[in-house]
């Protein structure tokens, strides 16, 4: 009789079904008739379950919808890029490019800010696995100080598309247009790692490799907590930074390092600044090193001294001018 099936075993069986249709299907048939509130219970439990699967399987559908623009512009090997590592203190900021074969539902793929670490290293192999191609590229932390993050940023994403063993003929970036590919069918859109699944696959690879990458820096570096907090500017980090002072890898463009910095210099806050103007060696260097001067100099120094530092400013660019750089 249906009453004296034992639930546990049938609940464990249809676990085993390959969907939570056919568990749902499998339960409905075994139990029919019994009227035990357990069965009504175990029945709501496997339909919610189904109810979950397509609820997944429309957002995954959505995930889709600019790679299907692409595709029906004629692109054949879309890649999604993005990016890991804009707002550390430290490290270089990575960047993954992936192209998915058409209409793949890679469940579970979403923005990697909203994934558990654990969950990003199980998609970041089933990623591997899966795609056409994949490539990773990565501006180092003195490159961040030269051309600053957002065109790292950029920089990282043409090198990982560079990497990629295929070339690609469409594009979709994390609001990132790239000039570079302008002869490239491309989208780039505002939190795309939330609207396209090639741009979420994208996220889930390039924070995967700068995390492992943060790790293999904590052990370089001790003391300053790269494993845990990944080199954001943490009151653990800041502390670390106070007391053991800068790592080559800090970013020296960015505030708390680069007040860290000078409050260290022998030479003074303005000293400080007045040779980070003198040292630059191109226009693009000296430019980005004015407006570092400006954003992060202007409340720890007197009006007298910026407008000495704008007269070493203005020597310097006459100099790197005649010199052609």
């Amino acid at each position: 009789m249906s009453s004296l099936v034992p639930l546990k075993s049938l609940e464990l069986e249809a676990s085993q079904k390959g969907t939570p249709q056919e568990a749902l299907d499998f339960l409905k048939s075994r139990l029919s008739g019994d009227s035990r509130p357990a069965v009504e219970k175990l029945l709501l439990k496997f339909e919610k379950r189904l109810q979950k699967e397509a609820k997944e399987k429309e957002r995954l559908e959505a995930l889709l919808k600019f790679e299907r623009e692409l595709a029906s512009k004629g692109c054949k090997l879309i890649a999604g890029l993005d990016e890991a590592g804009r707002g550390p203190l430290v490290g270089p900021v990575v960047a993954a490019a992936v192209i998915l074969p058409p209409g793949l539902f890679l469940e579970g793929v979403d923005d990697s800010k909203k994934l558990t670490p654990a969950k990003r290293e199980t998609l970041d192999k089933v990623i591997r696995e899966k795609a056409v191609a994949f490539g990773l590229g990565q501006a180092s932390a003195k490159e961040i100080d030269q051309i600053n993050i957002y065109q790292a940023a950029r920089l990282a994403m043409e090198r990982a598309i560079q990497a990629l063993p295929v070339a690609p003929d469409g594009l979709l970036t994390d609001a990132m247009p790239l000039p570079h590919y302008k002869h490239l069918q491309q989208k780039a859109m505002n939190h795309g790692d939330s609207l396209s699944m090639s741009i979420a696959a994208a996220s889930i690879l390039a924070k995967v490799a700068r995390d492992r990458m943060m790790v293999e820096m904590d052990a370089l570096y001790p003391g300053y907590g790269f494993a845990s907090h990944k080199g954001y500017g943490t009151e653990q980090h800041l502390a670390a930074i106070k007391e053991i002072g800068l790592c080559p890898e800090h970013r020296l463009s960015f505030a708390p390092v680069a007040q860290t910095q000078a409050s260290k210099d022998p030479r003074g806050t303005f000293g400080f600044w007045k040779g980070k103007l003198e040292e630059t060696s191109t226009l693009a260097e000296l430019k980005q090193a004015g407006l570092s001067l400006k954003r992060l100099a202007g409340e720890t120094l007197t009006e007298s001294d910026l407008a000495r530092l704008r007269e070493v400013y203005a020597l310097r660019a006459a100099q790197l001018k005649g010199t052609n750089k």
